[in-house]
């Protein structure tokens, strides 16, 4: 498995977004949510996304063709504390990384404030924008739909999404609380290696019964035929529960669709919510954070189960993984690697200066 360092991976993500067609601004914007991504250890959603980003502006692949490389999103709806916006089918990075800075700015004054984005190509990770929120000293949430993989409970048909959804909580010394999830048992990302090598664990897809399944020919990713489903994160009504409210706040409250209709229009749209809140409008934002710091070394100290070495807060592997892989590099596995090699010959940019370390 290479690695490369974050500087390596920058220029080399930038030549190839470069070469694809892509702007400077698009080409920044989806590089650093990628880094992002891959520094946190969401390898699947980092490093290994770029071929499917690179193939979008080349017209190729699930998204092939589906960003819109000369548009400018339209504002359809302002006031001082939320923003609308049709994303026109621009990059959905930065799209989402532009409204991000503008509910920061507008929950400056007014406390809370809310962006919503439809026609909007892929957004990447969602901790990404709420982290930018953390920095700002505010909590942050983001939701965004995709397309039906899950059943309802009780059901045998794709009706939900993976539904991911992110929360971040500043904190003052400690870490900071940062969830980034999928509502169901995978990713799409992440079930790919899995259905590859065969080996399914429990809990995670279902047959076209609706029952629990190990087989990986009991499922089949988007396409004519449609197999099995994913179960939803924690196979029970909760998770549904959880799974729908998403849909609700990160698909129909911006872009009135649902999982179902995700690609009713041929592309894939990815609508997304962000909101920020403005800690200073309700707390003394030092005591709010010396609370947080308290609280979480409670959890931390708290009595561990027979085999634990560490309670960790929700987030915290990531940012340890980032001091780590500041310093090492940022791992992409094989086969994604091989992709990019494969790109970077057809788009003729050389490989990163200095061999990959392995």
């Amino acid at each position: 498995m290479p690695q490369l360092s974050v500087d390596q991976f920058r220029k080399f993500s930038m030549d190839l977004f470069a070469a694809a067609g892509a702007s400077k601004a698009e080409s920044t914007a989806v590089t650093d949510s990628l880094i992002f991504a891959s520094l946190h250890g969401h390898d699947t959603h980092g490093a290994g996304h770029l071929p499917l980003y690179i193939n979008n502006y080349l017209g190729i692949g699930p998204f092939g063709g589906s960003v819109n490389k000369d548009g400018k999103v339209t504002i359809v709806k302002e006031s001082p504390a939320t923003i609308a916006i049709d994303a026109n089918w621009c990059l959905g990075q930065k799209v989402a990384m532009d409204a991000t800075q503008m509910v920061i700015e507008k929950a400056k004054v007014t406390g809370i404030a809310a962006a919503t984005m439809y026609q909007c190509t892929h957004t990447g990770a969602l901790g990404y924008f709420v982290y930018e929120i953390v920095k700002n000293d505010m909590i942050g949430l983001a939701f965004t739909g995709a397309a039906a993989v899950s059943p309802p409970w009780g059901g045998a048909e794709r009706m939900l999404g993976t539904n991911p959804l992110s929360i971040g909580v500043p904190a003052g010394k400690e870490y900071p609380l940062l969830i980034d999830m999928a509502t169901s048992s995978n990713t799409w990302a992440g079930i790919g290696p899995l259905l590859a090598s065969g080996k399914i664990p429990d809990g995670m897809l279902l047959n076209d019964d609706g029952e629990p399944s190990n087989d990986p020919r009991d499922f089949s990713r988007p396409g004519a035929e449609q197999r099995g489903a994913m179960q939803n994160m924690g196979g029970g009504h909760k998770g549904y529960a959880l799974q729908l409210a998403v849909e609700m706040l990160g698909a129909v409250w911006p872009g009135l669709i649902t999982g179902n209709e995700n690609f009713a229009t041929g592309k894939f749209n990815n609508p997304t919510s962000i909101i920020a809140i403005n800690v200073s409008f309700f707390q003394d934002l030092q005591a709010f954070k010396d609370k947080i710091d308290s609280r979480i070394r409670e959890i931390k100290s708290s009595k561990k189960k027979s085999g634990v070495d560490e309670i960790l807060i929700p987030g915290e592997r990531g940012f340890k993984a980032q001091e780590r892989r500041v310093k090492e590099g940022i791992p992409i596995i094989d086969h994604y690697w091989h992709e990019i090699v494969g790109l970077a010959e057809k788009l003729n940019v050389p490989l990163p200066e200095g061999e990959p370390v392995h």
